[in-house]
């Protein structure tokens, strides 16, 4: 596939996507709903998205060894998503403030690429470092604004 389709389809999307859901985030804790209340509301929308997906992409197995990756992702997810609408709701965070130094993330998932899957191979290290080093500049930015 042609590289401008993985970006847009793996991270333009997905970043679009991300942003809007921190506003309804956001908008469901100014509505009351708490942290677990949201997650399990998500949740269900996981669910219904996933199966959905399997029957669109004709996808059969479950990949048993594959399950603990992927229970692990979403006891990830499920944190960090606890964890922002917690921030929110009790102790009044703007979503504005907290959302861009969630971005920092990006560092966690380079590093760990590298270490655990070997991506580090035919990488440009400068270039990487150069886009870390701004990703932690904005955050450091934001969060002192």
């Amino acid at each position: 596939m042609d590289r401008i389709w993985i970006i847009v389809i793996g991270g333009l999307l997905p970043a679009f996507a991300f942003g809007l859901a921190a506003i309804f985030q956001k908008g469901a804790a100014l509505s009351g709903v708490g942290p677990g209340t949201y997650l399990a509301y998500a949740g269900l929308v996981f669910v219904g998205g996933g199966l959905l997906m399997r029957l669109v992409l004709g996808e059969t197995g479950w990949a048993g060894a594959g399950a603990p990756s992927a229970l692990l992702g979403g006891l990830g997810f499920a944190i960090g998503t606890g964890a922002i609408s917690f921030a929110v709701l009790r102790l009044g965070a703007p979503i504005s403030l907290i959302a861009p130094v969630t971005v920092i993330s990006t560092l966690v998932t380079v590093v760990l690429g590298f270490v655990v899957f070997r991506e580090h191979e035919g990488a440009d290290a400068v270039r990487l470092l150069g886009g870390a080093l701004l990703v932690m500049a904005g955050a450091a930015l934001v969060a002192s604004s």
